[in-house]
């Protein structure tokens, strides 16, 4: 899949493409719907993503929700369900135009859009003014089809991105996944800690949680943990460690119950978090801390054997 950082330096080498449109946070059950139908009708043209680097409420100076995914994590997921190309464009160079002149401007003449795909809550132009009504009528001007999508539910509530991470943040992880379409995952790359974890007996990899990236609640998750195209099971701590030193920024942490040993350190790891265990508690010494977690591990093996 080919990536371009911005609208200047996107080129098409075709002259026509099918074009979805959206922030795609995440790229949750409710984006594939969108983007699955512009992958299933590319044909001979291919399916560009447009979407922005930074949230359009961040890029505007408001506060802007926590994200479901890095740019570097979004792309990997355009690619994993078969999009061409991905453009993270510069919100602040479109956010001035009126809803004609970005379909004329960005998708008539820039994109050589010959159909667009879109969520019913899609809005456009300056202010947002533009609502999928809008598009429809302006594109058929400019010759563009236009495809608009409704709402995805998943066991009976609509996939949103602000309920999927309320979800996260609750610790509802299962139901976050269920919404997600997959595991919702920390990844980044490993870097040393400090080696609390090797004293106790369970030596973990550390993961940063990228700045912005929605935090689950604090506690213990069942998880696998990719590493160089391997899998492994894990028992992922999410928090501040209060036990063995409080933190002030969260950490991603993880013993792996099934790893051969070696050198890890600086790899690019990916953790997706599949069941919430407990939640995270201050200890009174290391061994009660030490043996919680032999208990942690035998409870993800048990949920290891049922999945």
């Amino acid at each position: 899949m080919k990536v371009t950082n911005s609208l200047e330096e996107y080129n098409p080498k075709i002259n026509g493409t099918y074009v979805a449109l959206g922030f795609f946070d995440g790229v949750h059950s409710g984006h594939r719907a969108v983007i699955g139908s512009c992958i299933a009708e590319k044909r001979d043209r291919p399916c560009v993503v447009l979407t922005f680097r930074e949230s359009p409420a961040k890029a505007l100076g408001r506060p802007a929700p926590s994200l479901l995914s890095t740019n570097e994590r979004k792309a990997e997921l355009l690619a994993q369900i078969g999009v061409d190309e991905v453009i993270f464009a510069d919100f602040n160079a479109v956010k001035d135009l009126s809803p004609q002149a970005f379909v004329t401007e960005i998708l008539r003449d820039k994109l050589h859009a010959k159909k667009v795909y879109c969520g019913f809550n899609y809005h456009f132009g300056q202010g947002g003014s533009g609502d999928t009504g809008r598009l429809k009528e302006l594109c058929e001007e400019q010759g563009i089809e236009v495809e608009v999508k409704e709402p995805v539910s998943r066991d009976g509530e609509q996939a949103s991105s602000s309920l999927i991470r309320r979800c996260i943040a609750d610790g509802r992880i299962e139901k976050a996944n269920t919404l997600l379409g997959y595991h919702y995952a920390i990844e980044g790359a490993i870097d040393s800690g400090n080696h609390i974890g090797s004293a106790m007996g369970f030596p973990t990899v550390n993961i940063p949680i990228a700045e912005g990236l929605t935090v689950p609640r604090y506690g213990v998750y069942a998880s696998i943990l990719t590493i160089d195209g391997r899998r492994y099971r894990g028992a992922t701590n999410i928090g501040v460690h209060p036990t063995v030193g409080a933190h002030e920024a969260p950490l991603c942490e993880t013993f792996l119950l099934d790893f051969g040993g070696g050198d890890l350190y600086g790899k690019k790891a990916t953790c997706e978090l599949t069941a919430f265990v407990r939640e995270e508690r201050r200890f009174g010494s290391v061994d009660e801390l030490s043996a919680q977690i032999k208990k942690d591990c035998q409870t993800i093996d048990q949920l290891s054997l049922r999945g």
